[in-house]
């Protein structure tokens, strides 16, 4: 998916053709994390018009994964030091209490990656 500023929405539309196989509350999360981490991509990540974002969503044993790259120099995650009133900056920190488990990797590409549990009823 190309990036800028209309790629988050671009992302939101793309998972609800894909996931019509998950649970709807499933869905929405992922709609609101994947938008996070895509807008994140935008952002910080350099993906503007010309940049590719990937995106990838698998079935796990127990819930679901996504996987958001962009062509970003990568970043080590770290606790949210603006003041609560600042607008911006909560995309990870929802990440980090919402998904199961994530993590980033950089390898010339910044992946960040989560998993949600769904009670194996995916």
């Amino acid at each position: 998916m190309a990036g800028g500023t209309q790629a988050p929405e671009r992302a939101r539309a793309w998972l609800h053709n894909v996931a019509r196989w998950l649970d709807r509350e499933i869905e929405q999360t992922l709609a609101l994390l994947i938008s996070e981490l895509v807008n994140n991509a935008v952002r910080h990540g350099g993906a503007g018009d010309g940049e590719l974002i990937e995106l990838e969503l698998r079935a796990t044993a127990d819930g679901v994964g996504v996987e958001v790259s962009d062509p970003g120099p990568g970043f080590a995650p770290r606790q949210r030091e603006r003041p609560l009133e600042d607008p911006g900056g909560w995309g990870l920190v929802l990440v980090d209490q919402m998904a199961d488990r994530w993590g980033v990797t950089h390898d010339g590409r910044t992946h960040v990656w989560f998993e949600l549990r769904n009670g194996g009823q995916v």
